[in-house]
């Protein structure tokens, strides 16, 4: 049975506990399959292995560490003993970043290779009870950021436009963002359908189909051993493996992004069961091709830390780009690569 789709946030919780959905990725559905296809089924074996350093075609961009100053970003507490840094950052078009600097209430602006640009603080309105609460900032083709209210019982969007005007659109009901095609977002709404939301206007719309850039269709399905990956003459079944355990069955999460050139990449971070008290974190990054062509899996390494607030993408690709980032929130600072 599938248990759990495309995953915004890979916790802890999911990679070595249980199989239950954490709160901070609430509103995932707990079981959802790809639409059946005509085209015939391809299966194809992928082989994850222990998280790992990240090898020579990746390239560390960025390393912003955490402090009081305007240019560092901002720590709190989670009420348990650890420190957590910022939530996510995105990339928009023009090749700077953006980051949900929920401790010191603000948006804040970096070059592509981390060099501090400015801030753009949360005026009180779009605060509740003097607490930022937005998170997986998303960003679109016309160089504005969308982030999702976590409020309780005001499902929301907060938009940043590319001139650095903020807006805030309510929503009818909660959504859970995975993709976007650069003009709308792509996710599930509380009851587990697939939607599509315009970040204007705020229109919720059901879907059969996520797409990505350059309005690519794509559904990807998470199960205990295997994923399932549709795209327009591409049904695909990836049987997951684990290195050197091949008998034991791998329980994945994903994250998945489309690039400009049409590549679907894909983050698959998992476990198996060693024994009753003992999981193994396994991992693995591919991508598929529009003619359903796999990659050969790369290794990455463990994408969570004790600093990891959870409320954001790993995985990201520009509007307009090719080549894959990896972000990580780790204690003391955020840290960023890309795939050359």
């Amino acid at each position: 049975m599938p248990f759990l789709l495309v995953v915004a946030a890979l916790t802890t919780a999911v990679l070595t506990a249980t199989l239950t959905v954490p709160a901070k990725a609430a509103g995932l559905p707990q079981e959802l399959a790809a639409r059946p296809s005509a085209t015939p089924l391809v299966t194809k074996t992928i082989t994850l292995t222990a998280p790992s350093a990240l090898n020579t075609t990746w390239k560390r961009i960025q390393k912003i560490g955490f402090g009081a100053a305007a240019s560092k970003l901002g720590t709190s507490p989670d009420g348990e003993g650890l420190i957590l840094g910022p939530s996510y950052g995105v990339q928009v078009p023009n090749r700077t970043w953006w980051y949900a600097d929920a401790a010191k209430l603000r948006l804040a602006h970096y070059g592509d290779t981390g060099a501090y640009l400015g801030q753009v603080k949360l005026p009180g309105k779009y605060l509740h009870l003097g607490y930022f609460q937005w998170q997986n900032p998303v960003a679109l083709k016309d160089g504005s950021v969308v982030l999702t209210s976590t409020t309780i019982d005001s499902p929301a969007l907060l938009r940043l436009s590319a001139s650095g005007k903020l807006s805030r659109t309510a929503l009818s009901r909660f959504v859970n963002v995975h993709s976007t095609d650069g003009i709308y977002l792509y996710g599930f709404d509380d009851a587990g359908k697939k939607v599509r939301v315009a970040p204007v206007s705020g229109k919720i719309t059901a879907v059969t189909w996520f797409r990505g850039q350059g309005g690519r269709k794509f559904q990807l399905s998470v199960n205990d051993g295997y994923l399932r990956v549709l795209r327009p003459e591409v049904n695909l079944r990836l049987d997951l493996k684990a290195s050197g355990l091949a008998d034991k069955t791998v329980h994945p999460s994903v994250q998945a992004l489309m690039s400009a050139n049409g590549r679907l990449w894909v983050l698959i971070v998992g476990f198996v069961e060693l024994t009753p008290d003992t999981n193994q974190t396994v991992a693995g990054l591919i991508s598929v091709s529009a003619s359903g062509a796999v990659s050969a899996v790369q290794p990455v390494r463990d994408p969570t830390s004790p600093a990891d607030p959870g409320d954001g993408h790993n995985l990201g690709i520009r509007y307009g780009g090719t080549h894959p980032t990896m972000m990580f929130i780790d204690p003391g600072a955020v840290r960023v690569h890309r795939k050359r």
